[in-house]
């Protein structure tokens, strides 16, 4: 397969490629606007799951992906209700999220959502179904509220799905918010993001009307998020109106569109126009008078909650065919559904109230050696150690041959400076499991600490035979290299690791530590300025950027990236003493001694050479 870890159509992985270590691809669902949805089979839990990864020019900066993350990780603490699709883990793997989600299986006319039953119905659909589906999702919504969900912000049929029983699931949470952050990024930077066609209809995009933005899906969005761009309850109940009418007439796509022409702020604003100055559509009893009430352009003229119109959906119901829709009962939590809460909740850093969910799974089941496991994770994170060893080896006990368990043991170990056992673990990860990239990649880590740097190459090179798009095993191959003088290969494998993932702050790094090692200042410089775009608080970046600025006779720039550094952290005896060495160049005498005076104030005995210029120099300066 293609090196490119995206390729033009936003297709990244083919059938049989591993995410992650964690999930074998199956074959791709679907490309939207800002993501890709494969179905994969999911290897900790040995089922088959949705996973939906997000295109990179979205997420360019640590800041936002983890902005996004956040935002997504909402969706996930929603849990396993019956009328919304579950996400069950947010994670990251080389530099790009993903969202793991239920399946949901095509019926046998090949529909999934509410958008595919409204283009092969080709007529109002039945409007007993219609009910139900609207009080299924008035209830998802209820829910989604009710646990700390401020809006949808991209209600839509296309975020409907319907399962192949007729379960109405409501699907994308806190996506758009999580967009929306994305788009304006760290830096406040805009520009419109369209996605989707007029043709086909449009998708999620990022809106900058009038100098304005707003988040949603052309034709969607309601008149106060147009105008402000800031959406609430009342805008997604705006935006489910749009869909009654559509279930009530049939209609693929919502009323008070306007031709297209090619010019979206064009079409915005007559969408906008049509939604204040027109009447709704007719549509038949009995949602007629409701749905025009969701439709009113004054936000506080509509239903204000969900569960007001809720009750005029049942009441309607009701009277029609004496049926109300009951909530199922979902049941005893499951380990399986503990375990997976827990995972989301390490990812937000509350790794506490992570341990609390694994232990719940196993109280419910003793024998899970996943949630062992996982628990083990958190615990080694936490660098409570032997806590962490004792939750591996009891997830050994339960399944001798749990590779992921035996994998973070050795990753423990490796912390602990216990190489040799770090070595074994991940030997028998792979006597188990031969083409375990991850084994592969991770067991160079104590190879590292020990100096082999040889056996290190041979583990990361079978990690890309097995794995071609693994970052983490380019970098470590290229950190190996640079430790045998090997600098051109370095700089190889770090390119092919940052193709992969070009935002590892570390692999921009370590391509800098190799050019530098060959001279080659101006590029050490761009690959420091590269790191620092992604980390701006790496004192170790702005230090080497400011060493080869001073190489290059450009001081007054090379004291600016000491400064840097000191304001990260004051006492950095070495930027001290750097700033001192470009303030001499400059003939700046009084700053120099300053600098020198403090650098001899918080240096170690180790610096004994250096304290002893320091002294000599300052009292040079001082007898001039």
């Amino acid at each position: 397969m293609s090196s490119d870890p995206q390729d033009q159509n936003g297709e990244s992985y083919k059938k049989g490629d591993i995410i992650g270590g964690r999930y074998e691809v199956h074959r791709l669902l679907g490309i939207g606007g800002f993501g890709v949805v494969y179905l994969a089979y999911d290897i900790d839990c040995e089922e088959l799951c949705a996973i939906k990864t997000f295109k990179d020019e979205f997420l360019a900066d640590a800041a936002q992906r983890a902005a996004f993350k956040k935002e997504a990780l909402v969706w996930a603490s929603l849990d396993n209700h019956p009328f919304i699709v579950w996400a069950r883990w947010v994670d990251e793997f080389s530099g790009r999220l993903f969202v793991e989600m239920d399946y949901m299986a095509p019926d046998n006319k090949g529909r999934v959502s509410l958008a595919d039953h409204l283009a092969s119905a080709g007529e109002p659909l039945d409007v007993d179904q219609s009910l139900k589906w609207a009080i299924q999702f008035c209830i998802g919504m209820e829910h989604a509220v009710a646990n700390g969900i401020k809006c949808h912000r991209d209600i839509k049929p296309a975020n409907i799905l319907i399962t192949q029983d007729g379960t109405l699931k409501i699907t994308d949470f806190g996506l758009a918010a999580a967009a929306a952050v994305a788009w304006c990024g760290a830096s406040g930077q805009r520009g419109s993001v369209v996605t989707g066609n007029a043709e086909h209809g449009f998708g999620l995009s990022m809106l900058e009307t009038d100098g304005k933005g707003c988040c949603g899906t052309p034709g969607y969005i309601s008149p106060e998020v147009y105008r402000y761009g800031t959406a609430d309850i009342r805008s997604d109940i705006y935006s489910f109106g749009l869909v009654l009418w559509q279930m009530a007439t049939g209609s693929t796509s919502p009323p008070f569109i306007v031709p297209y022409h090619g010019d979206m702020e064009g079409f915005l604003r007559g969408v906008y126009r049509q939604q204040l100055t027109c009447p709704v559509p007719p549509v038949k009893e009995p949602m007629c008078r409701l749905i025009e009430r969701c439709l009113k352009p004054d936000p506080a003229e509509r239903y204000q909650r969900f569960g007001e119109l809720h009750d005029d959906l049942a009441m309607i119901l009701w009277k029609k065919t004496g049926m109300s829709v009951e909530v199922p009962e979902v049941g005893e939590r499951s380990a399986v559904f503990w375990s997976n809460k827990g995972g989301g909740l390490v990812n937000l850093g509350q790794n506490e109230e992570a341990i609390a969910c694994f232990d719940k799974a196993l109280a419910v089941d003793p024998k899970y050696a996943m949630a062992w496991n996982n628990k083990g994770r958190v615990l080694t994170n936490l660098g409570r150690h032997e806590e962490a060893f004792k939750c591996y080896d009891k997830a050994l006990e339960i399944d001798p041959r749990h590779i992921l368990a035996l994998t973070n043991k050795g990753q423990g170990l490796t912390k602990l400076g216990r190489q040799e056992e770090a070595i074994r673990c991940f030997d028998q990860a792979l006597v188990i499991d031969p083409l375990n990239a991850t084994s592969w990649t991770n067991k160079g880590l104590p190879l590292a600490a020990l100096g082999r740097h040889e056996e290190i190459i041979k583990c990361c090179d079978r990690a890309l035979e097995i794995d071609p798009l693994n970052a983490a095993a380019c970098n470590n191959k290229g950190v190996a290299l640079l430790a045998l003088e090997r600098h051109d290969e370095a700089i190889q494998c770090c390119d092919k690791s940052l193709a992969i993932n070009p935002l590892n702050a570390r692999v921009w790094h370590n391509k800098g530590l190799a050019l530098s090692k060959l001279g080659r200042h101006e590029e050490t410089i761009v690959c420091y300025d590269k790191e620092l775009t992604i980390d701006p608080r790496s004192a170790e970046a702005w230090t080497g950027k400011g060493l080869h600025l001073t190489a290059l006779g450009r001081h007054e720039e090379a004291i600016k990236c000491y400064d840097q550094v000191l304001a990260i952290d004051s006492r950095d005896v070495v930027a001290w003493f750097n700033k001192a060495t470009s303030l001499r160049q400059l003939r700046q005498t009084h700053e120099e001694v300053i600098c020198l005076r403090k650098f001899i104030e918080l240096a170690s005995p180790q610096c004994a050479t250096q304290i002893t210029y320091a002294l000599k120099r300052i009292q040079e300066l001082e007898n001039q």
